[in-house]
């Protein structure tokens, strides 16, 4: 028996010990999962007789088809197939030239007149930051107006400026590189 401490609690010195054997009921055993081949499987396979194997491995599941065959002469008659007229009409129909100069001007007029683009313009070139809404709707109608120009033949005055004061200059450096300065000497 085990030594017990003495304690300074009144009350029982060692705590009832509660009955050990409980009422057990009793379990079902647990069905196990089968795993692998069942015991004395080897010898079963090897016992096969080789008439069966040879059948199962040279049936083919082509052979033996259920469908009816028709062994006769067919009774149905074969209609000769007509062909139909071609149509002579062509498949497009034809494009018509349609002259809209005067709907690309009025469009190149309204976006010329437009006070937003105007604005848009004005800020875009004082450097101030568009947003991403105002800088494609100011790209879009750019895109369109140069179209309008180029479909219409005209050009604008601030290129062909820009393009004078260009020429201007590059015969004026040519004019220099070309002369002899030995006439300006004294």
């Amino acid at each position: 028996m085990s030594r017990s401490k003495k304690s300074r609690k009144p009350g029982r010195i060692n705590p009832v010990k509660a009955d050990k054997k409980e009422i057990v009921e009793p379990k079902e055993p647990r069905a196990r999962k089968s795993t692998g081949n069942k015991a004395g499987t080897r010898q079963q396979v090897a016992n096969v007789p080789r008439e069966v194997v040879a059948e199962t491995e040279t049936r083919d599941p082509r052979i033996g088809s259920k469908k009816p065959i028709d062994l006769g002469v067919a009774t149905k008659k074969v209609k000769p197939v007509q062909k139909k007229a071609k149509d002579t009409r062509p498949l497009v129909a034809p494009i018509k030239v349609v002259d809209d100069t005067e709907s690309f001007e009025q469009e190149l007029l309204a976006i010329e007149n437009n006070p937003q683009l105007q604005l848009l313009a004005e800020r875009q070139d004082d450097g101030e930051v568009l947003t991403e809404e105002e800088q494609a709707l100011l790209a879009s109608s750019l895109a369109r107006y140069q179209e309008l120009i180029n479909k219409l033949g005209l050009e604008d005055e601030s290129e062909s400026a820009a393009e004078n004061e260009a020429d201007e200059e590059d015969e004026l450096w040519s004019h220099l590189e070309k002369d002899d300065f030995s006439d300006f000497k004294e």
